[in-house]
């Protein structure tokens, strides 16, 4: 049995619980967390393997202690719709990498036709060299959609699963340093 794993304690601190809420350049009803504040979880998570358990520690002034089901409800729907739209884009990979490899597949058919209709018809040097290349293009062509259709949702995939983790974190705030309420050591 795998031994329980300890939350991974993601800090960020804030001037005040209204500066890591995105009140003014969100238009949505659910609230979210500020941009920077998002990039700053997101990249300090994103070291940390798959599966990870997290909990994020934001650092307020003591007088946003009491906003803390504000802060988790933002961090939560924020990661949430995060995870929400990496699975929208890995159903959009998945349906461009299918048709666009169809596509691909049917002009690797019609390239080797030609080339073999060449073939049939012609001789020479040059069109050895034709065919060749010819087959090379049918070949490459298949490159990209092949690439799209088995890779590219990969990194996705894991925006998505960090997404999700950071969606579940425990959220707590506790009362920075640079807290103009709390005495300054001298």
């Amino acid at each position: 049995m795998k031994p329980l794993r300890e939350d991974i304690v993601l800090r960020v601190d804030v001037h005040s619980v209204d500066r890591l809420l995105d009140r003014e350049g969100s238009p949505l009803v659910c609230p979210r967390i500020h941009p920077e504040v998002a990039r700053a979880i997101r990249a300090e998570a994103a070291g940390h393997p798959k599966g990870s358990r997290f909990r994020i520690t934001a650092g307020v002034p003591s007088g946003d202690l009491g906003r803390l089901g504000e802060v988790r409800t933002a961090i939560q729907s924020h990661f949430r719709e995060e995870c929400a739209d990496a699975e929208e884009e890995i159903r959009a990979l998945a349906y461009k990498g299918r048709w666009t490899f169809l596509v691909a597949f049917l002009v690797v058919g019609l390239v080797i036709l030609a080339n073999e209709a060449i073939v049939y018809w012609f001789e020479g040097r040059f069109i050895t060299v034709l065919s060749e290349s010819l087959i090379i293009v049918a070949w490459v062509t298949l490159w990209g959609p092949a690439e799209t259709l088995l890779f590219s949702h990969f990194p996705v995939r894991r925006a998505r699963d960090l997404a999700r983790s950071l969606a579940s974190a425990a959220v707590t705030l506790e009362a920075t340093a640079m807290d103009p309420a709390l005495p300054r050591a001298s």
